[in-house]
């Protein structure tokens, strides 16, 4: 009569489960516990840095301020100079000394204003009825820049100082009108160099970068890698503070990790934890080994047995935590005839298919002799052409079906990918040339896996220079150093640049990736000889497609696979 069959496993009877939940009831307990506690100290200090780095962000900007607002006071007081206002209404009906007098005078108070801040680059006056421009630093007046004149009283306000941008360049305008019309402008250049002076020399702990920004301008003091947008959150803090002279905004922004030193004490509470977690971890151990591995045991000696005799069966027990794998046992025995006779099926087939394979190998014997026959031909009737291509291509075929070891030598893989540039050759020029390099002798001998160098030169043809109608290039060359040597291959294709060739990478190195390519699969082939030194990269080089393979030396290799 067939034995019944017992019901799997239950969370009431299972060893197994009961020593998982052991384990991580307890290690998932002590972890808690330290992650709890890392945490509140994390988000203390955080908070603690966040609002340093608030305060000394609006600090910088309190000094700005206070910069423009030196500025702003300047401006309305020269706005108001009776020599300034005489000069502008009295022009006509003064003489050429009294002229002179008057823009010294006005040259003078604009030095004056440039010396009492940092800031200023330049002091500028402009009266457009005079068409004149007295500047700080010049005794004499320049012409009047009727372009910039109309583009600087287009981004005023009426008899109000306001901070605008024009030609790249920071600008503090006041006009004074005569009723509807401007009488003149006075313009304060802002020197970008001094502003960012000014905000280094206010930079300290634990601010690492200034950013004042207006319109579309930014302009930066300290690290400016932090202003990345690639550099993620919780890396660094962020403070913004924004100035009352017109959209400036100022923005701050500090790496945590040097602002987080304090917290190592934390983290040799969490190493603690974990050698408790390990402790524990060798105490369920041993209570396996005591409590499994011996009935485990038992099991093997009866598969021994049992793989000597088929028969042979574990005799039923009851109220064990095992009683279900002695009967997933005793029913695999009772398969073992029927696994022997599929065996015997596999074989079989297997046989068909070593003879299958025997008749497939006579068909390249028949290639290489047409071909052969097609060179002779050939060269008989003088046609070098036709005769080169068919000792190419019967050489080429030979070496990718004689299905060669996967490590071959480097002189036989590059005697390969000259058949195969002879015959790209003859199709292509004159509108590609193929430059190859000669093989140094000094690496001739050296190892690499086969068909590993040809799928690169074929895909600088088909997806480099095939659709050139002249100049194009393909070049094969080495660099060989003491510890290792390049193969590269380039080509001219004019369709590439970086961020593609950083797009073609990472679809190469995507594992998740479907897509099926040269490179692709050479890369995936080159990862199975991981820790020989084997590497591919891929760069833009003249708008082209550069693909350089690295290979270990010899001697180096043999050492690598021996460690």
């Amino acid at each position: 009569m067939k034995r019944r069959q017992k019901n799997t496993l239950s969370l009431k009877k299972s060893v197994f489960i009961r020593l998982i939940l052991i384990a991580c009831g307890a290690v998932l307990l002590f972890y808690l516990i330290g992650l709890t506690a890392i945490s509140a100290g994390l988000k203390n200090t955080r908070d603690d840095l966040q609002a340093s780095l608030q305060a000394r962000c609006d600090y910088v900007a309190d000094q700005l301020d206070q910069e423009f607002d030196r500025l702003n006071f300047f401006m309305l007081e020269l706005m108001s100079n009776s020599q300034l206002l005489r000069y502008a209404f009295s022009y006509p009906v003064m003489d050429d000394y009294q002229r002179m007098v008057a823009i010294k005078g006005l040259a003078s108070q604009e030095y004056m204003i440039k010396r009492s801040t940092t800031l200023a680059e330049s002091v500028q006056i402009m009266l457009p009825d005079q068409m004149h421009t007295v500047i700080s630093d010049q005794a004499l007046y320049n012409d009047l820049d009727p372009a910039m004149w109309e583009a600087l009283i287009s981004l005023c306000e009426r008899n109000r100082v306001k901070m605008r941008v024009w030609n790249d360049q920071m600008w503090m305008l006041l006009p004074r009108y005569d009723l509807d019309k401007p009488l003149f402008l006075i313009a304060i250049s802002i020197s970008p160099q001094a502003l960012k002076s000014r905000m280094e020399s206010l930079l300290g702990e634990p601010c690492d970068v200034f950013a004042l920004t207006w319109d579309d301008h930014m302009l930066s003091a300290g690290d400016e890698s932090l202003l990345s947008e690639s550099r993620r959150e919780p890396a660094v803090f962020s403070a913004l503070s924004a100035l009352k002279w017109g959209s400036l905004t100022l923005s701050s922004r500090a790496l945590v990790d040097e602002q987080m030193a304090p917290f190592a004490a934390y983290r040799w509470f969490l190493w603690l934890i974990t050698l408790l977690a390990l402790i524990l971890l060798v105490a369920v151990f041993l209570y396996y080994r005591i409590y499994i591995m011996r009935p485990i045991n038992d099991i093997f000696d009866t598969m021994r047995r049992a793989g000597k005799d088929g028969r042979y069966r574990i005799p039923a027990t009851t109220g064990t935590d095992y009683d279900d794998i002695y009967a997933q046992f005793n029913d695999m025995v009772e398969h073992i005839e029927t696994l022997a006779g599929k065996v015997y099926e596999e074989q079989y087939r297997a046989q068909k298919a070593e003879l299958k394979q025997l008749q497939m190998q006579i068909d390249p014997h028949f290639l290489y002799n047409s071909l052969y026959l097609i060179y002779r031909i050939a060269q008989a009737e003088g046609n070098k052409s036709i005769a080169g291509i068919a000792l190419n291509l019967s050489n080429y075929y030979r070496y990718i079906t004689k299905m060669p070891e996967q490590i071959v030598l480097l002189k036989d893989e590059i005697n390969h990918v000259t058949n195969y540039l002879e015959i790209q050759r003859v199709r292509f020029e004159p509108r590609v040339r193929i430059l190859v390099q000669p093989l140094p002798d000094e690496i001739a001998q050296e190892r690499i896996p086969s068909l590993i160098i040809q799928p690169i030169v074929e895909n600088a043809f088909q997806h480099g220079v095939k659709d050139r109608l002249k100049d194009g290039l393909v070049t094969l060359k080495y660099h060989v150093d003491p510890d290792s040597f390049q193969v590269i291959v380039a080509d001219n294709s004019g369709r590439m640049d970086d961020e593609k060739v950083l797009e073609l990478w990472k679809r190469v190195t995507d594992p998740a990736s479907t897509e099926s390519s040269a490179l692709k699969n050479l890369y995936r082939r080159l990862q199975l000889y991981e820790g020989s030194g084997h590497e591919l990269q891929l760069a833009c080089v003249d708008g082209g497609l550069t693909t350089i393979l690295t290979f270990r030396r010899r001697g180096l290799e043999k050492e690598a696979r021996a460690d």
